[in-house]
């Protein structure tokens, strides 16, 4: 593993194979409000404050091993299903071996980007993520990139679980999840 490498004067940097860091996030924020933790395989939280949670909240201890992330799914026609944030199973069973899907982060103030490239799907995913000043949201914009030499079938599926409450409701949320 690489280390950081700082890119410009203005705080920009990059890690490569950023998932093989443990408790590893950023946050990014707006004026109107919004606060996010991101880690590099989209997970963390999303919130307006501790009664207001988009996602279930999460701290530094459970960000790596909550299921509950951001995901961009690609299934692609003939190989399977592909995690364009490397939160597959199959993804995580093939850290740290030679199968591990590329992976490049650069971040930046409030501001990440995790490019990930796969052999086997034979694709690359390029994940913009940021809070536009002027707005209440977090925007993750994906751009994904054929890297075969054959035209392939994609269905694309945005997955962002939504918790929609209080930080103080965390434990009825995890009883009734688990009936």
């Amino acid at each position: 593993m690489d280390t950081i490498r700082f890119l410009d004067e203005d705080g920009m940097f990059s890690i490569e194979q950023p998932e093989n860091y443990s408790a590893l996030y950023f946050p990014i924020a707006g004026e109107k409000g919004i606060k996010s933790s991101l880690s590099p395989n989209l997970g963390g939280d999303i919130k307006l404050s501790q009664n207001a949670f988009l996602m279930e909240p999460v701290s530094v201890e459970n960000l790596h091993n909550n299921r509950s992330g951001r995901n961009f799914w690609c299934y692609v026609e003939g190989f399977g299903a592909w995690s364009a944030v490397g939160a597959s199973a199959e993804q995580e069973n093939e850290k740290f071996t030679e199968s591990q899907d590329k992976s490049f982060l650069e971040a930046g103030f409030m501001k990440q980007v995790v490019t990930r490239q796969s052999r086997k799907y034979q694709m690359t995913a390029k994940v913009t993520s940021f809070v536009p000043l002027e707005h209440n949201v977090e925007i993750m914009h994906v751009t994904l990139t054929n890297t075969g030499r054959i035209a392939q079938r994609i269905t694309p599926v945005a997955a962002i679980p939504v918790f929609g409450r209080s930080a103080d409701n965390i434990r009825d949320h995890r009883h009734v999840t688990s009936l």
